[in-house]
């Protein structure tokens, strides 16, 4: 992949609408992995639930977009794309609605700077992510940790019962 504005935001356009598609359900959420470098680092200056500082892996930040019952929709506003330093800068809204309930949350706001790499097949990965946003509701959060937790038990239950 030659790198040029116009490739990087193109390569970025595809990783948030597989985003947009494969959030949510704990089946999809691993087709976002091609997407990030085995190492990946990414820091939460905005973590729920504290005023640190949260540094996640490529595990836990594929976790986190585990979330079936609630739709995250992520809409880039703004790319700021620099070539040389392969850093991208996306401020984009988040919007979150319950599928169960309907309930909809005001669309916040958030940024994140993005550090490229490319792996040993030459393909273009992140390596390193810096994120900020609005604060979160806490009911969102209850919400979200609550049907990402019955999704896990799900799985783990069937493929302990699997083994019976």
């Amino acid at each position: 992949m030659e790198l040029t504005y116009e490739s990087i935001l193109k390569w970025f356009e595809g990783y948030f609408e597989e985003v947009r598609r494969s959030q949510g359900a704990i089946e999809t959420v691993s087709n976002l992995k091609k997407y990030f470098a085995t190492d990946l680092e990414l820091t939460m200056y905005t973590a729920p639930g504290t005023p640190h500082v949260k540094t996640m892996s490529r595990d836990s930040l594929l976790l986190s977009f585990v979330h079936p019952g609630l739709h995250e929709d992520i809409i880039p506003r703004c790319y700021v794309i620099d070539v040389k330093q392969m850093a991208v800068v996306v401020q984009f809204e988040i919007r979150f609605r319950d599928k169960i309930s309907r309930k909809e949350w005001i669309p916040l706001q958030a940024s994140a700077h993005y550090h490229l790499g490319m792996d040993a097949k030459h393909e273009l990965k992140i390596k390193r992510i810096h994120y900020w946003t609005e604060p979160l509701p806490e009911d969102l959060f209850e919400i979200w940790f609550k049907y990402r937790d019955e999704a896990l038990a799900t799985l783990a239950l069937g493929f302990i019962n699997a083994k019976s």
